[in-house]
């Protein structure tokens, strides 16, 4: 009984403490006229201005089976659609900002930026295509590739609203294959476009 006393005088007395310390931290008197109150808060979720976007590329285009044309003219092109689409956007100012999107080469340089496709067996049998942003006017003014290559690559579209997307076409030149050896260029043909998306200020 003792012990179970002094141990309940003891809380007692450490809580009157701690209540004592709050008192006085708040008090004011009439020769302590002015005190300080720290103010605290918490607030959880992104810091502000962060923006979180999806972008949805293609998984894979197909050309599909291609063909050595009977002459060299410049109409024998296989053309094939893809998509470029703004999944998802929170929190970007459309006033200022944009999710910019470009494209390139897998092993795009500053010597040789054409976008290919080479031969899986040999990789030095490759053919070149063309990229464009739109599947209806396709000439110079949508051709990717046609403009100025950064870093990261051709600038292709931007997006500032979900549900954007952009429909384009990759065009090869079957004019390529014309007077090539079909021993020597047939099999399976693959090629990667590297796709780059960044938040630029408009």
């Amino acid at each position: 009984m003792k012990v179970k006393r002094i141990i309940s005088i003891t809380i007692a007395a450490a809580l009157a403490a701690l209540s004592a310390v709050s008192v006085s931290a708040a008090q004011l008197t009439e020769t302590n006229r002015s005190g300080n109150t720290e103010v605290i808060a918490h607030i959880d979720g992104a810091a502000p201005g962060d923006v979180s976007y999806i972008i949805t590329i293609p998984d894979v285009v197909d050309f599909g089976t291609l063909a050595i044309p009977a002459d060299d003219n410049d109409d024998h092109n296989k053309d094939v659609t893809y998509a470029v689409e703004a999944t998802e956007i929170t929190g970007l100012d459309t006033a200022k900002q944009a999710i910019a999107v470009y494209v390139k080469d897998q092993n795009a340089s500053a010597d040789d930026r054409a976008f290919q496709i080479a031969n899986k067996e040999n990789s030095a049998i490759e053919f070149n295509y063309d990229v464009y942003r739109s599947t209806e006017t396709l000439n110079e003014s949508t051709r990717v590739n046609n403009g100025d290559f950064f870093t990261k690559g051709y600038y292709l579209t931007s997006f500032n609203e979900e549900g954007q997307t952009l429909n384009g076409t990759l065009r090869f030149h079957q004019k390529q294959l014309y007077g090539q050896n079909i021993a020597e260029i047939a099999g399976d043909y693959s090629g990667y476009m590297v796709f780059f998306s960044t938040i630029d200020n408009v």
